[in-house]
């Protein structure tokens, strides 16, 4: 069974439309701390006024991620 942990990162994951390893390795290895902190920040509390710009921050690093 999967933890907290685990489900939150699938859900937002899932809001960002990749899987949970592209997820992880961007927001662990490429984001800095504050820009992985406004994406799940803003996801999780489904800022609607900010969660274009939080997938924008996420996206950037998305192409980069596939090298």
């Amino acid at each position: 069974m999967a933890g907290l942990w685990d489900m939150m990162d699938m859900a937002i994951a899932e809001e960002l439309g990749v899987d949970i390893e592209t997820y992880i390795n961007i927001i662990d290895n490429k984001c800095t701390d504050d820009e992985a902190q406004f994406i799940i920040i803003t996801i999780l509390d489904e800022d609607q006024g900010n969660l274009e710009k939080a997938k924008e921050t996420f996206n950037k690093y998305l192409d980069e991620s596939t090298m």
